[in-house]
């Protein structure tokens, strides 16, 4: 028989108690720079490219849709903001609701802080 604790963390991953540190938020300040990580999946593997210093709005909230160029050789992209995850004075912007494991794109911000998000956003 499988004590109840061990059976928690088989099931759940964490044990009794522990929960992930990083909280959802609607809306962030941002220092109007960030790092892009983009990755893609190519059948017989994944790859994970990382733009540092892609320019930012001063806030980024979950809905928007932004306007990024990245690159040595700049390449434009519509980013979708999906969900954002607040760590301590560092945030991660994600495509994608699976946070960017494979195959998704995400920004990574850092100082960052949690602010209002208004019902009317004026983009």
């Amino acid at each position: 028989m499988i004590p109840t604790a061990t059976a928690v963390i088989l099931l759940t991953g964490a044990p009794l108690g522990v929960t992930d540190a990083a909280e959802s938020v609607a809306a962030v300040t941002t220092p109007r720079t960030g790092k892009l990580t983009i990755c893609r999946n190519w059948l017989v593997y994944n790859s994970c490219t990382t733009y540092g210093k892609v320019a930012l709005p001063a806030r980024v909230a979950v809905g928007d849709k932004l306007s990024l160029t990245y690159g040595s050789n700049p390449k434009d992209y519509t980013f979708p903001v999906l969900l954002i995850r607040q760590q301590g004075a560092t945030c991660t912007i994600l495509s994608d609701a699976t946070e960017a494991a494979m195959g998704g794109e995400k920004i990574e911000v850092a100082p960052c802080k949690a602010t209002a998000n208004p019902a009317t956003n004026p983009r």
